[in-house]
C-alpha cells in the first residue's frame, strides 16, 4: 500500500488549501516543503474578494482578516498621470475588500490551518522527481534519494518548472514574466485603496502601492509581456523618481532589498497533469496575465481537486485517473475561456499607445470601468465582457480605430 493517499509538492496556498481540504475528506495527506516555514514568498500580497471567500469556505478568513490591511476600492493612474478611483461594490454576502497580508504570514496561516486538519507536514525536503511507479502510483523522490507514495501527487511547486520538466509533466521550460516589490515604513499619503500606476513602468504592465497598514506598503512594478527582467532596476528608479512614488517615500524607511520574482501565466488545461500526477495553482499557470495576481486562482483549483477526489474517489486503480480527468475538466471550463479574455485584453488593449486610450475609455465608462475591476479583483462573470458596451472599446482597438460619433451622438467603428 502506498505511505499516503495523497502526497502534495509544495505548501503556499495551492498547496495547503488542498492538504487542509483533502485530509478533511479523511484522506492520508503528505504535505512537503523545501523551506523550513515561516518562510517569505515575493509577491504583491493581494488578495481578492473572491479569494476571500475561497478562504471564508475553507474556514481560515476570521484568522486571515485579524492581520490583513482591507482595502475598499482602486485608485487608477493612468500614463498621463491623471488618477481616478473606483470603490469596490460592498456585497452583503460575503467579502468586499482586497486584502492585502505579507506572504510570510498568510502562508504560514494556512500551513497551520492543513496541520491541524491532519496533514503530515515534511519540512525542508527538496523533491527532484515525481514519477509513476509500475504500480501506477506515484512516487516522489527527493534529493537524498528517500521516496514518498502516494496514491495521487500533487504538485503546487509555483512558477518554478524545474521538478515539473523532471517529471514530464512539462515539454519545456516555460516562458516567463517578471516583477519586483520592496516593503516600506512610514510611507506619506496613504489612503484605503490600492494604487495601479501605469506611467514610467515597463509595458504591459504597472507599478502597485498595496497598503499592508495604516503607514506600510508593498511596492512594485511588473511586466507581463514574457520578458522584462530588469524590473529591480525599473523599481529602483520609480522608488527614486517616480512623480507619486518620490513625495510618498521621501521619509520613509524601506525595509529590505527589492527582490523580483517569475510569474507563470501560461494556462492550459493539459498543464493540470496526467495521473497519477496534477497539477495546481501556478504550476499550472494559473495566474491572471493582466495582473500578475494567483491566490485566488490558486485557492479555486485547490477546491476543484478536492471535489473531483470527492466525486471519483475509489480504490480501484482506474479511479485516480478519473479524478484527474475529473479535474481537468473542471479547470477548463472555469478558467480556459476567462484567460483567454485576459491575454485579449492584454495585447489589444495595454500595449503602447492603447494603453492610454483604454484608461481614457475605462474612466468616462461606468460599463467598462465596473467591469475592470470587477473583473479583475474577483466578481464579474465572464458574461460580463461581451456586453457591447465592454466588448466595443476593445474591438476598436484591435481594430486600430478610434471612437466615431453617429449625429445620434452614438459610438461607431
Amino acid at each position: 500500500m502506498p505511505s499516503y493517499d495523497i502526497a502534495i509538492v509544495g505548501a503556499g496556498p495551492a498547496g495547503s488549501s488542498c492538504a487542509t481540504l483533502l485530509s478533511r475528506a479523511g484522506l492520508r495527506v503528505a504535505l512537503i516543503d523545501r523551506a523550513a516555514f515561516p518562510r517569505d514568498k515575493i509577491c504583491g500580497d493581494g488578495i481578492t474578494p473572491r479569494g476571500a471567500r475561497a478562504l471564508g469556505r475553507l474556514g481560515i478568513l476570521p484568522k486571515v482578516m485579524q492581520v490583513a490591511q482591507p482595502n475598499r476600492g482602486v485608485t487608477i493612474r493612468g500614463g498621463t498621470g491623471r488618477s481616478f478611483t473606483i470603490g469596490f461594490d460592498r456585497d452583503p454576502e460575503g467579502p468586499s475588500d482586497l486584502l492585502v497580508i505579507p506572504r510570510l504570514v498568510l502562508d504560514s496561516l494556512l500551513l497551520e490551518h492543513a496541520q491541524k486538519a491532519g496533514a503530515d507536514f515534511m519540512a525542508e525536503v527538496k523533491v527532484t522527481e515525481v514519477r509513476s511507479s509500475a504500480a501506477d502510483t506515484a512516487e516522489i523522490v527527493d534529493a537524498q534519494g528517500g521516496v514518498v507514495t502516494a496514491r495521487l501527487a500533487v504538485l503546487a511547486t509555483g512558477a518554478e518548472s524545474q521538478l515539473l520538466r523532471a517529471s514530464g509533466l512539462l515539454p519545456g521550460k516555460p516562458q516567463l514574466e517578471h516583477a519586483a516589490r520592496a516593503y516600506f515604513d512610514d510611507v506619506d499619503g496613504l489612503d484605503e485603496n490600492v494604487t495601479l500606476f501605469f506611467d514610467g513602468v515597463d509595458m504591459p504592465g504597472y507599478g502597485w502601492i498595496f497598503p499592508t497598514g495604516p503607514r506600510s506598503a508593498n511596492i512594485g512594478c511588473g511586466v507581463f509581456d514574457r520578458g522584462g527582467m530588469r524590473q529591480a532596476q525599473r523599481l529602483a528608479e520609480l522608488i527614486a523618481h517616480h512623480p507619486l512614488l518620490a513625495p510618498m517615500l521621501a521619509r520613509a524607511t524601506q525595509r529590505e532589498p527589492i527582490r523580483t520574482y517569475p510569474l507563470r501565466t501560461d494556462f492550459r488545461p493539459e498543464f493540470a497533469g496526467r495521473a497519477p500526477r496534477v497539477c495546481v495553482g501556478e504550476a499550472a499557470g494559473l495566474v491572471n496575465p493582466i495582473t500578475g495576481e494567483g491566490i485566488d486562482y490558486a485557492l479555486e483549483s485547490a477546491e476543484f481537486l478536492a471535489a473531483a477526489v470527492g466525486a471519483r474517489w475509489r480504490r480501484d486503480a482506474g479511479a485516480i485517473h478519473a479524478v484527474v480527468e475529473d479535474y481537468r475538466r473542471r479547470l477548463r471550463r472555469r478558467f480556459a475561456l476567462r484567460f483567454g479574455v485576459y491575454r485579449w485584453i492584454q495585447q489589444h488593449c495595454l500595449t503602447g499607445a492603447n494603453t492610454a486610450e483604454f484608461l481614457d475609455l475605462v474612466e468616462t465608462s461606468p460599463d467598462l470601468r465596473r467591469a475592470l475591476v470587477d473583473g479583475l479583483f474577483g466578481r464579474s462573470r465572464l458574461s460580463t465582457y461581451v456586453r457591447p458596451q465592454v466588448l466595443g472599446p476593445g474591438l476598436r482597438m484591435a481594430l486600430g480605430k478610434r471612437r466615431v460619433k453617429h449625429p445620434s451622438g452614438a459610438d461607431a467603428l
